[in-house]
């Protein structure tokens, strides 16, 4: 199989299993590619070329690797990078470390979109963190925005900037209505599954919910409890056709109910 920057990890790993191990070993970053949950989430929406950057390598480095194991390497691949990469302006950056927020159980997702807001022309925001915002960087994108993803003194630094010209609606998703929520629960008495994932530290609520669905039997619902309505977790549910309704309790707990659509 002929492979080029722009090939994603996850055609990588199901022409090759052992891609897999292979390119955990180039970086101690990419070994999250080794949990199965975590590489349903991130393998189809990576490059060779966005993980070469997320992982401070070359995208030669990365492919050489592949090599290896019977990959054949297109040719000019570099040429056709620096063709096609957008050059981001950092000479104006506003920047908003999240760990705080974090540490303290409060979801950023809302803080970030009022960051967005308020970003003015030309300027670049810059989310600092300890882990790569793959969500984040997803809703950002799809409302016009590239992203580019640096590593630092074991944090990470995830910069936002607007495509010029794109339209963007940064307002924050939603659940569907709470209304509903005890009516879709009736429906489903002794057809659910349940998991509380209050006490995991960020990512691992979205990964864990994300990991339960996927054994879900047919007919049956997830009930999550959450300390808050999970914003990132949304699109990821809305692209694999679940809808979700929540039941808040109190203000650091809220009960999710997830189903197929």
């Amino acid at each position: 199989m002929k492979i080029s920057q722009h090939t994603k990890i996850s055609t990588l790993i199901k022409e090759h299993k052992s891609a897999i191990d292979i390119i955990a070993s180039i970086n101690p970053h990419f070994k999250k590619l080794q949990n199965p949950l975590l590489r349903k989430v991130l393998a189809p929406r990576v490059t060779i070329s966005d993980a070469a950057k997320i992982g401070g390598i070359s995208v030669e480095t990365f492919l050489s690797k592949l090599k290896t194991i019977g990959f054949e390497i297109e040719n000019d691949t570099e040429e056709t990078s620096q063709k096609e990469e957008i050059i981001m302006d950092k000479s104006n950056v506003l920047s908003f470390d999240v760990r705080e927020l974090l540490a303290g159980g409060t979801d950023p997702f809302k803080a970030i979109m009022e960051k967005i807001k308020i970003l003015k022309k030309g300027q670049t925001l810059e989310i600092i963190n300890t882990f790569e915002p793959i969500p984040l960087i997803n809703v950002l994108k799809s409302k016009g925005f590239i992203a580019e993803v640096e590593r630092k003194n074991d944090l990470v630094y995830t910069y936002f900037q607007k495509v010029e010209d794109a339209e963007i609606n940064v307002s924050e998703s939603t659940c569907t209505s709470e209304n509903n929520f005890d009516d879709v629960y009736k429906t489903y008495i002794g057809k659910m599954e349940h998991i509380d994932v209050r006490h995991l530290e960020m990512p691992e609520p979205m990964t864990t919910i994300l990991e339960k669905l996927e054994t879900l039997p047919e007919g049956f619902c997830l009930v999550v409890d959450h300390k808050k309505v999970p914003q990132f977790l949304l699109p990821e549910l809305k692209e694999r056709n679940f809808d979700i309704f929540y039941n808040k309790i109190d203000e650091h707990n809220i009960q999710l109910l997830i189903r197929r659509a």
